[in-house]
């Protein structure tokens, strides 16, 4: 009998990635989870966090690599000669990322660049295209930092050229010549930002607008870009949405309609709290102001700015405006947190995979964001004050992001399995192995029945985590915390469900479905949260039917289904035939977060039963040893013991099985190692 929560075996993939030029692969060769806090606020975690990963970069950055002062004089095939097989390969590196900052390079102009060596060894395959010098004293190593040679004129170095231009003919050189990877400075650099403390005049306790103004003294462009922003507009493109492709007004504020609060529509104040702007309290707002723009609500470092929930997007009272202005930033993990880790009325309640203990993460919460200290406009790059990102649950695209656009489409190379693993990329996602499980630092609701709202008394409860498991004003809930994912084809596009489309008569309207078929070849195997939701749909008409419920007259107030749908429906300007049923609805949120380190990603076995059951029907049938060790030993390795130590006690029982996939479900007859896969 199979087990819900089947263990987990891991594999060891290496850290590479996406551009096919070569840069300075050598600078620097000397070189517990948040407690939860309200939406909008500072996470409480600890006084003293750092990025493991990043902060072992920096040291090594630190540390100025002691300076050649002879050369070897060979030609570049003498060189080839004398290594023979000896030649160094990236299978050799020490370090798969670096932290481009030096003693040695004098600025405070730009931060230091994040530098993946493996992505580039690896990309290019040969380094000695990089390190084309060797010292002329044998002792010293084959393969050193540039900062070795290049030391900017200083005595006993063997070159004169600074390590500043030897850093930037060598990458923009390579770039150049292969048509590939960033020239400009922004494309690998980020401008230090200046501080506003003296820059920004504003009068004691200003208002909203009058801050606005100010940043728009300096910023008037930016202030344009933002009017033509999905972040804004709350619409725009939907180019991966079927049927939809060339619209450009699909989005939370036109026809999407979600199973959590359902539609904007005449619910403005408290779903505007989240908007990049303020007092968008009702349908007509001004979209073409830009003195409307809130610009502190991603920009502040402060951590102290809050938007007030049923304000329109207003600031909180008490929120010193002065100091969060004079000390505006980049956007961090905490501001876009502040409304996307909180939707739906709360830490992690629509998001299975983000919750506000990715602001200061641990590392095995999230190996990018916690031994990395990558920030969210790290992957999610934005040009303009358009955000790259796409998502199942909002049709708007701004840009794509994947995994592969940083590891490349072959990220295992180097690993036991890694040809094997790179073959896999083709029909798995990287999601579906290294996110086994999803809300893994909070719970997330799985289900919510609104037919059930409405019944003032019914008393109010709750589990014992003290999630509610009923509420009169809107309904009951199911939550999960360590949830395994639901699996699906995905091809990038999403069959969604719009406002006035006909629900689904014979059983679940899907409103967000992920596109794909194992004949599709474009489609992978991704991990999905599935939220299933019981909401009002009009009996005649079968359409769903939007909800009046914030603000005076709205059902959170009276309890009045039928007055609450007769204003929903106006404000949306759909018909409503004053007849309402209860229909099942389900989203399928696709999961990109909390990205684990390699140890507690699936491996062979967790997917594969054959590996346990048959070994001569699974590798045996080609490898009886690899490298001296037993394939079996590759592929049962456990999960860290570590990180099941963290999981609730049922999961910590059952993390055994060999069924993860259930691959009948996704299209094939059986395991594709007895049966055969799509390519086959």
């Amino acid at each position: 009998m199979k087990s819900r929560w089947p263990g987990l075996i891991r594999f060891r993939p290496v850290f590479i990635g996406a551009a096919a030029a070569a840069m300075v692969v050598c600078l620097v060769w000397g070189q517990a989870l948040t407690a939860s806090a309200p939406a909008g606020k500072p996470s409480a975690g600890p006084s003293k966090w750092s990025a493991p990963d990043l902060e072992t970069a920096r040291k090594r950055a630190a540390v100025v690599p002691a300076p050649i002062r002879k050369l070897r004089r060979e030609t570049p095939a003498d060189r080839l000669k004398r290594l023979g097989k000896n030649r160094p390969t990236w299978r050799d590196l020490k370090h798969r990322f670096l932290l481009l900052s030096s003693p040695l390079l004098a600025t405070d102009k730009y931060g230091p660049v994040r530098f993946m060596h493996a992505k580039h060894a690896q990309v290019v395959g040969d380094c000695l295209q990089c390190h084309h010098a060797r010292a002329a004293d044998l002792p010293r190593p084959e393969i050193e930092g540039c900062g070795a040679c290049h030391r900017g004129g200083k005595t006993g170095a063997a070159s004169t050229i600074s390590l500043h231009s030897a850093l930037h003919r060598q990458c923009r050189g390579c770039h150049q010549r292969q048509k590939k990877g960033p020239t400009d400075c922004t494309g690998c650099h980020r401008k230090r930002v200046p501080d506003h403390a003296r820059l920004v005049k504003l009068l004691p306790r200003p208002t909203p607008f009058q801050v606005t103004r100010e940043c728009l003294r300096c910023h008037a462009k930016q202030g344009q870009d933002v009017l033509q922003s999905a972040h804004w507009l709350w619409k725009g493109p939907s180019p991966y949405t079927v049927g939809h492709t060339r619209a450009t007004d699909l989005g939370k504020a036109t026809r999407t309609i979600n199973n959590f609060c359902i539609h904007i529509a005449a619910n403005w104040p408290r779903c505007t709290s989240c908007h990049v702007g303020y007092g968008w309290s009702k349908a007509k707002f001004d979209f073409k102001d830009p003195g409307r723009i809130d610009c502190l609500v991603c920009h502040d470092t402060t951590g102290t700015y809050v938007k007030a929930p049923p304000a329109a997007g207003m600031p909180a009272k008490g929120v010193d405006l002065v100091k969060v202005a004079r000390a505006v930033g980049r956007p961090n993990r905490g501001t876009c947190g502040g409304c996307h880790m909180s939707g739906g009325g709360g830490d992690a309640v629509k998001h299975g995979d983000m919750c506000r203990a990715l602001i200061r993460p641990s590392r095995d919460l999230d190996v990018h964001m916690g031994g990395y200290d990558l920030k969210c406009h790290h992957c999610h790059r934005t040009t303009n004050h358009k955000i790259a990102g796409r998502a199942t649950s909002v049709p708007v695209v701004e840009g794509v992001v994947t995994c592969e656009s940083c590891h490349t489409a072959r990220p295992h190379a180097g690993a036991e399995l890694g040809h094997h693993l790179n073959q896999h990329v083709k029909h798995v996602a990287c999601e579906t192995c290294h996110v086994p499980f999803f809300a893994r630092a909070r719970h997330t609701k799985m289900s919510w029945d609104w037919s059930a709202a409405g019944d003032r008394k019914r008393p109010a409860s709750k589990y014992p985590s003290g999630l509610p498991r009923y509420d009169w004003q809107k309904g009951a809930f199911t939550w999960g915390r360590w949830v395994k994912p639901t699996y699906a084809w995905y091809n990038g596009y999403t069959r969604r469900h719009l406002l006035g489309d006909r629900i689904n008569l014979k059983g679940v309207t899907v409103l967000t479905r992920p596109e794909g078929s194992p004949g599709d070849k474009t489609a992978r195997i991704y991990p999905f949260k599935v939220h299933d939701a019981v909401q009002g749909a009009d009996a005649e008409y079968n359409y769903l039917l939007v909800p009046h419920l914030w603000t005076d007259g709205g059902f959170w107030k009276t309890a009045d289904w039928q007055r609450s749908f007769i204003q929903g429906m106006k404000a949306a300007g759909l018909k409503y035939s004053g007849k309402y049923k209860w229909v099942k609805t389900r989203m399928y949120w696709v999961l990109a977060h909390q990205v684990g380190p390699a140890e507690t990603a699936l491996s062979c076995a967790q997917c594969h039963p054959i590996l346990h059951r048959s070994p001569e029907k699974g590798c045996a049938r080609c490898h009886d040893e690899m490298r001296g060790q037993k394939y079996v030993d590759l592929i049962r390795r456990g999960l860290s013991p570590a990180w099941v130590k963290k999981a609730p006690l049922r999961v910590r029982k059952t993390v055994i099985g060999t069924d993860w996939l259930d691959f009948k479900a996704l299209g094939y007859k059986g395991d594709p190692i007895e049966h055969g896969g799509r390519g086959d």
